[in-house]
């Protein structure tokens, strides 16, 4: 464990002063980390599942390689910046390089390994003085990284979520042991190491710019000297992505952004919002009630490997996930007032993204809370370490490691459901449904010919054609189609005006067009092929109401449409 300690920059022993060694913790620690990487590889060869936007960054780093340029689109559009983390690309281009093709396994590999490492540094920040988590405790938080679905999920289907998690809880380490310089001129021995992890996580995902920001502040009110070189270092690291961004594609925020923000309505932008309709959606998100949204319900059991929401997976009815919730907001008022302040990173993260996520971000897609919810986590273990002071002694231990038991025994317990729904749901719709649906498209359609669709990864990638995907994630002329048109902002308003040589809708998409009287596309277009997942095959894969991905329809011009364009 020491070699890999110090590797990993972590301390072998990280208890306080007179404290006896917890080797037996540590060593359990690492055999949890790799039961992570065991369960990660395993879920790859089951389940085979690759997810959609995976495809859609993979597609830019295999274009580089090809010559076409980092960018997802081929025909009349110069580069896009259709991803938005930098090393969901940087890392599948290590291996492109060498073979096209190699770089998303390469990927789930590292990603694989990754899972390992999170929980390492999970068992760093539980262990350290200034946080001192119980052993039940300590367990608890790190068998959450390891085995909770949704941390194994969208990392070993090709994102770069596991990433972006690892280098997050390694940030929040880094800035628990951050120590004043006590006037040195040079770098404090701890303040390189900071630096570096908030570079990573800016590469890991542009809006962890939040957390960088509460960490500088809790640098800065601890010793401004080395806040400069933490900021210095950290920024010199990030910019020549800024610059090549900036350069190459014209700016360095990333196409996906602007479209998102253009093409999705925020609900805290709406004119006339009621008191009623703010406690209605803010309660959405943070209630634990299995709502489109919800932030906090990966705390407890769940499903979203449908892409679309969080659903129930046990009758629990969100008791779980609220009890996390409450543990977390009593453990951090207990850390503020037992005055632990290396708590008050985690705690403003905890706050500032819960903000963030219910405010300011109009849909939240399953994997943006992944690596909250690993650092709440911590929290709700620091709020049952306070509950339990109720409790004498030995009495305490024993419930303390009574609640970690059952706790894991409901997340761990549903894995075997859940990996099994998404092997299902992979070979049955991903693999009878969008994958061919786009080897089609590669066969009918002309290298110049355009298709308009929600579904951009594996259309895109399959297909090879250049895509008008909603809300425009890679597409330019789609994110200009709505800035002119604001009043028009959807997927058959982008199509509509465009006038693509094909159209792909889900069943219920066409049929809202036709009960909203769009004419245009009958009159237009005709539907040419239908993919459908077979009913009997999918009928009993876990909670398949929730997909929206077992039929598509595709539509073609017809002729004199065509020769208009």
């Amino acid at each position: 464990m020491s070699r890999i300690a110090r590797l990993l920059g972590i301390e072998a022993r990280p208890l306080g002063p007179g404290e006896k060694p917890n080797d037996a913790l540590v060593r359990f620690g690492l055999c949890l980390a790799a039961a992570a990487v065991a369960v990660r590889l395993f879920f790859w060869w089951y389940t085979g599942r690759v997810w959609e936007d995976a495809l859609i960054a993979v597609l830019h780093s295999e274009n580089l390689v090809r010559g076409l340029g980092l960018t997802h689109v081929r025909v009349g559009e110069g580069p896009v910046q259709g991803f938005s983390s930098p090393l969901g690309v940087m890392i599948p281009l290590m291996a492109d390089v060498f073979h096209v093709g190699w770089g998303l396994p390469w990927l789930k590999l590292v990603s694989a390994f990754a899972g390992g490492v999170a929980v390492l540094y999970t068992m760093a920040i539980a262990l350290h003085p200034k946080v001192r988590l119980p052993a039940p405790l300590a367990v608890l938080s790190m068998a959450y990284v390891a085995f909770e679905h949704h941390q194994i999920l969208w990392g070993m289907a090709g994102m770069e979520t596991q990433l972006a998690t690892c280098i997050l809880l390694m940030s929040v380490y880094y800035a628990i042991c951050f120590e004043s310089g006590e006037g040195r001129r040079g770098p404090a021995p701890g303040t390189v190491r900071l630096a570096v992890a908030l570079a990573l996580c800016m590469y890991a995902r542009p809006d962890f710019a939040f957390w960088t920001l509460i960490v500088g502040v809790y640098v800065f009110a601890h010793d401004r000297r080395q806040f400069l070189w933490v900021a210095g270092i950290a920024l010199a690291l990030y910019a020549p992505w800024i610059v090549f961004t900036t350069l190459y594609y014209g700016s360095p925020i990333p196409n996906t952004i602007v479209a998102k923000g253009l093409g999705y309505e925020l609900w805290s932008t709406r004119p006339g919002l009621t008191l009623a309709d703010v406690t209605r959606n803010v309660w959405a998100r943070i209630g634990g009630h299995y709502l489109p949204g919800s932030i906090f319900q990966p705390l407890g059991p769940s499903f979203a490997g449908h892409g679309t929401h969080f659903s129930q997976v046990l009758r629990d009815d969100g008791l779980v996930c609220r009890l996390m919730l409450l543990l977390a907001i009593a453990g951090g008022a207990a850390a503020i007032h037992g005055r632990q302040w290396a708590f008050l990173p985690i705690i403003a993260f905890a706050v500032v993204y819960s903000a963030y996520y219910v405010f300011g971000v109009a849909i939240v897609f399953g994997w943006y809370v992944v690596p909250f919810s690993a650092c709440v986590v911590l929290l709700s273990a620091r709020g049952l370490a306070a509950v339990a002071t109720l409790a004498n002694g030995r009495l305490r231990s024993r419930a303390l490691w009574g609640v970690t038991a059952a706790y894991l025994a409901v997340m761990v317990g549903v894995l075997p459901t859940t990996i099994h729904a998404e092997r299902r749901i992979q070979r049955d719709i991903e693999g009878t449904v969008r994958e061919p649906m786009a080897q089609y498209l590669a066969e009918v359609m002309d290298e110049d010919d355009t298709v308009a669709c929600e579904a951009l990864g594996y259309v895109g990638y399959y297909s090879g054609r250049t895509v008008y995907d909603w809300p425009g994630l890679a597409s330019r002329r789609v994110v200009e189609y709505s800035r002119a048109h604001p009043e028009e902002r959807s997927l058959l308003g982008m199509a509509k005006h465009l006038r693509p040589d094909y159209i792909i809708l889900r069943p219920f998409e066409y049929e809202e067009a036709r009960a909203r009287g769009e004419a245009w596309l009958d009159a237009d277009y005709r539907v040419v092929k239908r993919f459908e997942a077979p009913p009997e095959r999918i009928a009993r894969i876990l909670l398949i109401s929730r997909s929206i991905d077992c039929c598509f329809l595709v539509f073609e011009a017809e002729r004199s449409v065509r020769g208009a364009r």
